[in-house]
């Protein structure tokens, strides 16, 4: 399972109802006969997105949490049943294999499942059982490359990988390599130290330019954006400092409304230091409108910046909780999710119960059934030759 990195819940203003009230409270609203004007349209835009990127984070991150655990214990028995059917298959067809009544065709014919199987089956926990199993892995495991072998694969690899670039990688240490997986992060690396170069250039050309009119505005309001979150932050620092406070509860709430300002401040995190504004009452539902253009501006820089963070994090936790759970997740059809989840066991239950089957007809039906059996995966095969891979779900 994959460690997920969650960002702290949202939190209401203290006492100011909750989070989408509070956004509610920080929107400018129009005066009477009166249009927002466009830094007032895209403050309230912004602040909007950030609440809407917010909310779907929490409920993903809760959602997800919540169906973990019964899913992945449901799909750790169901995998389980699944390998001892496995492994099961295995023994009794090499034991087959050692008995006579079988043409040469049939004796082939297990022997290449058995040749699929075996590798694709995992080992046993019990030792006494991993013995057994160990035997079957000796006989149908294939052997490992030798040397030149090996460097023939790779030298085919690197090929592959200088038609799609266009250009033949030097690989040091490449004689002493003893896999493809090798080489393959060999070359990642190689690329990622190549990319960093090229930026430490670029980066290196554009200091030094002079700063265009326009970077030069951008870097203008970059600072103010900067010194607007230090402005906010401090007037919270000064009205929560705690050690201010005689009364213990009272410097107990200041300590963890402080607490809440110090890591909003650390991220960038305007809304929720607005927010803990609120429930001190250092602002109220008219101090954003009464802003004027470019502070707001400030502030809308700090909001749209805000939102490719969270932008990126959304796209973070859905890429991991998809690889997670072995499908998409998405924070838009989260109610999905229990379906899909529940469709991916049921389909693992069928393989599960299809494999038990099979084993019970081969174990019970005697030498014609096992005919027909191998009849069978000989035209499963031809059929699923293109479309199916070598894994853990099947018997090859």
């Amino acid at each position: 399972m994959t460690a997920s990195r969650s960002r702290p819940a949202t939190p209401a203003a203290p006492g100011h109802g909750t989070a989408a009230e509070a956004v509610s409270r920080l929107k400018v609203a129009p005066a009477a006969a009166q249009r927002l004007n466009p830094a007032q349209q895209k403050f309230n835009r912004l602040l909007a997105r950030v609440h809407k990127l917010e909310q779907q984070l929490q409920a993903l991150q809760q959602g997800a949490d919540a169906l973990r655990a019964p899913h992945l214990q449901r799909m750790d028995a169901l995998q389980r049943r699944v390998a001892q059917a496995q492994r099961a298959m295995a023994h009794l067809l090499h034991e087959r294999l050692q008995a006579d009544g079988l043409a040469a065709p049939q004796q082939r014919s297990i022997r290449q499942l058995l040749r699929g199987l075996v590798p694709a089956a995992p080992a046993p926990q019990d030792e006494a059982e991993a013995r057994q199993w160990r035997v079957l892995q000796d006989a149908y495991l294939p052997p490992p490359p030798s040397r030149d072998e090996l460097q023939a694969g790779l030298q085919d690899l690197l090929a592959q990988f200088e038609e799609l670039t266009g250009e033949r990688p030097q690989v040091p240490g490449l004689d002493r390599m003893e896999s493809p997986e090798q080489l393959l992060q060999a070359l990642l690396e190689q690329q990622e130290r190549q990319r960093e170069a090229a930026a430490e250039r670029r980066a290196e050309r554009r200091a030094k330019r002079k700063p265009t009119a326009r970077q030069q505005q951008e870097q203008a309001r970059a600072q103010d954006a900067r010194g607007a979150l230090r402005a906010i932050y401090r007037q919270l620092a000064s009205a929560l400092h705690p050690d201010r406070e005689s009364d213990p509860a009272e410097r107990e709430r200041k300590q963890a409304l402080m607490s809440q300002a110090n890591a909003a401040n650390e991220r960038g995190d305007l809304l929720a230091l607005l927010r803990l504004q609120l429930a001190v009452e250092q602002v109220d539902e008219g101090s954003i409108a009464r802003l004027g253009e470019e502070r707001l501006a400030s502030l809308s820089l700090l909001l749209q910046r805000q939102v490719g963070v969270l932008d990126k994090e959304l796209a973070e936790l859905q890429a991991r909780l998809s690889h997670e759970f072995g499908l998409p997740v998405s924070a838009y059809d989260m109610k999905l999710l229990p379906h899909d989840l529940s469709d991916q066991q049921e389909a693992l239950e069928q393989v599960a119960q299809c494999m038990e089957g099979d084993l019970q007809r081969v174990r019970e039906g005697g030498d014609g059934e096992l005919r027909r059996w191998l009849r069978e995966q000989a035209r499963l095969a031809k059929e699923h030759a293109r479309a199916r891979a070598s894994g853990p779900f099947g018997w090859d």
